[in-house]
């Protein structure tokens, strides 16, 4: 299956694999990530194919040309669902929406972008690049069946492409389900929120028809596992169930959270009644009458007035117990930079890149040389939980 799934904003889709995998190359700058879990499913199709698609469509050949053409015909199916993968990526890029990486998983690829298109016709193009491309592969696929036509015995070439053919075509119809996270669903977000002009209220309907979906797969999983004692093609169809389930309220949460930290500013989350200290108090004194006492850990400094820095817990530890009566804070303080300032005006956006950039968690509000707040992660975070309501 493709996903597309921003990088940022709140719970990811999948966000276990995130982390993990071995890169394999870089294509138009785009890494391609192949998971742990990745190996065991290219080792299942290509066993698959070798003990019981050629064997069963191509007889009287030796082990060795079962293993060949399963391995070679798995390494085209995998091309082909890279080629979905890079279809969504390469339009996704060109408007201008950047994607770093693509990690090939258990349950297919994901093309994680870097923010969700800002408005419906670009997620509608962005969702159909993959589609079209599995479209393409399939119709060359089932052309070459064609060409090569039905021959006696089956050539092995005639074999491999024939899988080839049905894979990229179950591939299209799979994906094109109309639930998040498949490329049908944000087809179908795309649609919604044209119609309604409302990217949440799209989502919503685009996540609850995913969960819906994956219902309907459980069921089918269950029926195959009892009535038709299919067990494995059961659970595996229940496995996909749950993963989509869970993608598809992760979708939800995460695009009301992107939005949410679109639209917010650093005034709207920052302690606006700051504690600040004087950068000639001694570290015994900022310990008993700012650490202990408002249980901050960190502090912004002034000097007669003026903004001067920033002093925290971790500064104070890093100097001998037995100097901290001879010590100042100025001698300690971590001097301000430009990285370390905000306006209340900037977005809570750039507030986060400024922290994941290496700033401190905590950064200094500044309006015409004023010191008016401060913001932090847990002031971000806080924030978010309440604004992002799962609810419509």
């Amino acid at each position: 299956m493709g996903i597309m799934r921003p990088l940022n904003g709140g719970p990811a889709v999948a966000g276990f694999w995130r982390n993990r995998g071995i890169s394999l190359f870089s294509v138009m700058g785009i890494r391609v990530v192949a998971d742990y879990s990745w190996f065991l499913i290219v080792a299942l199709i290509a066993g698959s194919l070798s003990l019981g698609w050629f064997p069963s469509v191509l007889p009287s050949r030796t082990t060795i040309q079962y293993v060949s053409l399963g391995l070679i015909t798995a390494f085209f199916f995998f091309a082909s669902v890279l080629a979905h993968e890079l279809s969504h990526s390469v339009v996704s890029v060109l408007h201008g929406i950047p994607v770093k990486r693509i990690t090939l998983f258990l349950f297919g690829g994901i093309a994680e972008i870097s923010r969700e298109p800002s408005e419906p016709m670009t997620e509608l193009r962005i969702a159909l690049a993959g589609p079209i491309m599995s479209a393409f592969l399939a119709a060359i696929f089932w052309s070459i069946v064609l060409l090569l036509g039905i021959r006696t015995g089956r050539p092995a070439a005639q074999c491999s492409f024939l899988y080839l053919a049905i894979a990229n075509t179950f591939l299209l119809l799979f994906n094109l389900l109309p639930g998040l996270p498949l490329d049908g669903g944000r087809i179908l977000r795309a649609i919604v929120w044209r119609a309604t002009g409302s990217m949440r209220r799209a989502t919503y309907v685009a996540s609850m028809a995913g969960k819906a979906l994956a219902a309907v797969m459980i069921a089918v999983g269950l029926v195959l596992i009892l009535a038709a004692r299919q067990i494995i093609n059961g659970l595996w169809l229940i496995m996909i169930a749950m993963f989509l389930r869970q993608a598809a309220d992760a979708s939800y949460r995460q695009a009301i959270t992107s939005q949410t930290v679109r639209d917010l500013r650093v005034r709207d989350v920052m302690t606006r009644d700051v504690v600040t200290v004087s950068d000639d108090v001694t570290l015994t004194d900022l310990i008993e009458r700012y650490f202990l006492h408002h249980h901050f850990i960190c502090y912004p400094v002034v000097s007669m007035g003026r903004l001067v820095g920033l002093v925290s817990i971790k500064d104070v530890t890093r100097v001998d117990r037995d100097a901290w009566m001879s010590t100042t804070v100025k001698e300690i303080a971590t001097q301000l930079t430009p990285e370390s300032i905000l306006s209340p005006s900037d977005t809570i956006a750039r507030a986060v890149s400024r922290m994941s950039g290496g700033a401190p968690g905590r950064l200094l509000v500044v309006q015409d040389g004023e010191l008016v707040g401060i913001v932090t992660r847990g002031d971000i975070m806080n924030s978010l939980q309440v604004r992002a309501n799962p609810g419509r």
